[in-house]
């Protein structure tokens, strides 16, 4: 497992347990799927269309929590392993609830077919979203985009 996370990218203003039950299915299904290699969890900070690893923290004046421009700022956080991959019929049906890429799959690895829609779901209920690339045999990248300030009832 690499971690690849700047030291100053700040604070989140956002719903913890939804967070952490994100982070945790994607962890879990990447190091399920992934045999020998390698899980990186990289996190980085996009202002607009940009994506940064050095963000400015929550303290600095011209990007805290209460600061209108933190509402265009994201955290992303990206989960990407070196496993078995998707083809992209497997990816077009993997956020439907109680659907996993394949039968074979399912009867090798277990799960419910859950986690992942489950995940979205919580992404989009703060105000974010959940990606996914992938390649048959070499691995797949998971992207939680979510706003620095999650507002509503996404925030609880």
């Amino acid at each position: 497992l690499e971690v690849d996370c700047p030291t100053d990218i700040g604070s989140m203003w956002a719903d913890q347990t939804k967070l952490r039950q994100v982070l945790f299915n994607l962890l879990s299904n990447a190091s399920k799927f992934t045999k020998e290699g390698i899980i990186r969890l990289k996190v980085s900070e996009r202002v607009g269309g940009l994506v940064s690893g050095n963000a400015p923290s929550a303290q600095d004046s011209s990007h805290s929590l209460t600061d209108p421009l933190t509402h265009s700022r994201r955290l992303v956080f990206e989960i990407s392993d070196t496993g078995i991959g998707m083809t992209p019929e497997q990816v077009a049906k993997l956020f439907q609830a109680f659907s996993q890429a394949e039968a074979a799959t399912q009867k090798k690895y277990g799960g419910t077919g859950l986690g992942l829609a489950i995940s979205k779901k919580f992404c989009e209920m703060m105000g974010g979203d959940l990606t996914v690339t992938s390649e048959h045999g070499k691995g797949s990248t998971f992207t939680v985009t979510l706003p620095v300030a999650v507002s509503g009832e996404g925030a609880r």
